[in-house]
């Protein structure tokens, strides 16, 4: 299979869990999780490669009575894309978890197939405040798989 194709196979590939529409190779807190239906079960384990870069945070307004802070943030790679080795069988792949985030900084990462993702092609619209679960994000470039982003810890004192 090409690269096209697998990532359409893998993305249509749904988890053993049950929930509606869940997927069946996810990034999540902990990494790569690897839970297909028995029915659609590649029968050698896939490459994946997966990367991880820093959401540097900077507020550029205070926040007053009328209008609420202002931030703006940028990307920087943590480091060059590594490939992992996700199934046949069930399971979490080691050494995949993402980053955590610190101070003004929060992470997003990346799994997918094909050419590495460039900076431009990472979401532009996150959520910078709120939370600090890791949140399900949309990178629109080819090949890509599933992506999280993890929210500085206080993004309020950026």
């Amino acid at each position: 299979m090409n690269n096209k194709q697998l990532t359409d196979y893998l993305g249509e590939l749904r988890s053993s869990g049950g929930a509606y529409q869940s997927k069946g190779l996810t990034l999540d807190s902990s990494g790569l999780n690897f839970t297909p239906e028995a029915v659609q079960r590649p029968c050698e384990a896939v490459k994946v490669k997966l990367a991880h870069y820093w959401v540097d945070v900077e507020k550029t307004r205070d926040a007053t009575a009328v209008t609420p802070a202002r931030y703006e943030y940028q990307y920087s790679l943590i480091e060059a894309a590594s490939s992992y080795k996700a199934g046949p069988k069930d399971g979490r792949v080691p050494d995949t978890a993402p980053p955590g985030g610190n101070g003004c900084q929060g992470t997003v990462s990346v799994a997918y197939l094909g050419d590495d993702i460039p900076v431009e092609s990472l979401p532009y619209d996150l959520e910078l405040t709120g939370t600090t679960a890791p949140v399900p994000v949309e990178v629109h470039e080819d090949g890509v798989l599933s992506a999280i982003y993890i929210s500085p810890v206080d993004v309020e004192s950026c």
